[in-house]
């Protein structure tokens, strides 16, 4: 009996052991967890095809305040310059400074395959926002840009009621042009007696938009409503079409939402000129960039897209928009 009892006690011991070894094992496990998910200190790299648009300023600052503010991070910020040579170059430093995330506004959509590959060769997730690149990039964050172009077509048919000579000024041939563009083209064919009388790019910019505006002056009497791609764009046709003294004969849409674009909205009465702009979030693509990057540092699953809604700005509802 004494014998029993004592293979039982000895029994006993080494299962109380065991579970103590065990519990222990799960503490040390839980905390190599909670550490592997900590991102605090995170370096990330976010390149943009220019930082002269308010629109991607208001998405750095979004994403800057995301991991300075609440990772104490280190954010590194490359301006492309509309040149995909260079932004491969500041993303290829970037890599070398150690980034662990890459946040991609592609200058080109194609060319953009080879700063995706770079970046995914050393095992860093890349998030494009607002424009999209071919290769293995792992999300593409953005407005939805097809609908901007719906939306900017359909407030045409509607000032036009159906019939009219349209202008469309152009962009470069990054994703969220193209979507804009496409969005905007295939709705306004609906309407077979609404006309797109020219076409020319204007690189996005101001200042090109406003000098290829004053080459359609010259070659066209008639205009009822511009298209421009973007809200730089938009305020180029405006530029042109004062200084031509045309100002009140046709009126003219965007795309963003910038401050000083909704600005001349708002205090716009007559309808003519800036008109309209299919507003975006260039801050919230900012922080679901980073919330994102995130998830894939962690290993968990991401949508292959994710489109963020915009809406038509107009004199009516400006004054209460802002980024």
């Amino acid at each position: 009996m004494f014998k029993i009892k004592k293979i039982m006690a000895l029994v006993l011991l080494v299962t109380m052991i065991f579970t103590l070894s065990a519990c222990g094992g799960k503490k040390v496990e839980k905390e190599t967890a909670t550490t592997t998910n900590s991102h605090e200190g995170i370096k990330v790299g976010i390149t943009f095809m220019t930082t002269d648009n308010p629109f991607f300023k208001a998405m750095e600052n979004s994403v800057k305040k995301e991991v300075e503010d609440n990772l104490n991070g280190t954010l590194l910020v490359s301006n492309g310059q509309h040149d995909a040579a260079k932004q491969l170059a500041d993303v290829e430093d970037m890599i070398v400074q150690g980034i662990e995330l890459l946040l991609l506004n592609p200058v080109d959509y194609e060319a953009s395959e080879s700063i995706v590959a770079a970046a995914k060769e050393v095992g860093i997730p890349v998030v494009c926002v607002d424009g999209d690149s071919i290769g293995d990039r792992d999300i593409f964050i953005a407005s939805n840009n097809y609908k901007a172009g719906v939306i900017n077509a359909e407030y045409v048919n509607e000032r036009l009621n159906g019939k009219g000579k349209v202008v469309v000024i152009n962009g470069n041939p990054v994703s969220a042009v193209r979507n804009r563009y496409n969005g905007f083209m295939e709705t306004i064919k609906k309407y077979p007696d609404i006309e797109v009388v020219a076409e020319q790019n204007g690189d996005g910019t101001k200042a090109k938009s406003m000098e290829v505006m004053e080459n359609i002056l010259q070659a066209h009497p008639q205009i009822d409503a511009v298209f421009a791609i973007n809200d730089p764009s938009a305020l180029g046709v405006v530029a042109a079409a004062q200084s031509a003294g045309r100002a009140d004969e046709f009126f003219v849409m965007g795309v963003d939402g910038a401050p000083n674009a909704v600005e001349v909205i708002a205090n716009n009465e007559t309808g003519m000129g800036m008109a309209a702009t299919a507003a975006q979030e260039p801050a919230k693509i900012g922080k679901l960039g980073i919330e994102y990057g995130l998830m894939l540092l962690d290993g968990k699953e991401v949508p292959d897209e994710l489109p963020v809604p915009v809406k038509l700005i107009t004199h009516e509802n400006a004054a209460d928009f802002s980024w």
